[in-house]
């Protein structure tokens, strides 16, 4: 939103240079810079994300999450941030944000309880289909980091033909998908109440 505020301004080519640059960036080749600079260099964070099966062992070390969560999360925030901006883009040049303006209100008024919420609609749409790649799509992520998830747990269950683990994670895969896509239709008409249910 602050890109699209500030359009063809030199921030909004930089943001825009560096959201192509972190969505073209290959995952694997980010977290060695990353550990490369923070870890070897730096030394402001450890190498390897917290290990543990519980949630009490994995947040007991936050710091070893830092990289991790920044490594995974650099693409899908430069995808989520070029369909915002460009949403944002498109709901500025709506009637009903002239008709605000024409009526006196202000500027970030109209921007944070009109455009926003307008906005967020597609974005909302994506985040379901993304919830099952923070399950069983960071396998690069985690064999970089060492850490237990899931998608290194099915990399080795087949690699040793562990068929009943294979299928457990492709049924929580499967569950996480049927469940995104639900919650983001539901909120996508919480946000957006334009958007009805369909009837049969």
């Amino acid at each position: 939103m602050w890109q699209a505020v500030r359009r063809n301004k030199p921030v909004d080519y930089v943001i825009t240079t560096l959201s192509f640059v972190a969505y073209a960036t290959p995952v694997y080749f980010l977290g060695l810079v990353l550990v490369l600079v923070f870890t070897q260099t730096l030394r402001w964070f450890p190498s390897q994300a917290p290990q543990g099966d519980t949630l009490a062992q994995v947040f007991a070390d936050p710091v070893a999450l830092v990289l991790p969560v920044v490594t995974g999360a650099a693409s899908m925030i430069a995808v989520f941030s070029r369909y915002m901006r460009a949403a944002t883009l498109e709901n500025l040049d709506e009637d009903y944000v002239r008709t605000a303006r024409a009526g006196g209100s202000r500027p970030r008024a109209i921007l944070w309880r009109h455009v926003f919420r307008n906005s967020l609609t597609p974005v909302v749409a994506m985040l379901g289909y993304y919830v099952p790649v923070l399950f069983g799509g960071a396998l690069v992520v985690e064999q970089l980091f060492n850490y237990p998830g899931m998608g290194l747990l099915f990399w080795s269950a087949a690699q040793s033909s562990d068929y009943p683990v294979l299928l457990g994670c492709v049924l929580v895969i499967s569950v996480a998908t049927v469940v995104g896509t639900l919650l983001a239709d539901i909120v996508q008409r919480i946000v957006d109440p334009r958007v009805k249910a369909g009837r049969s």
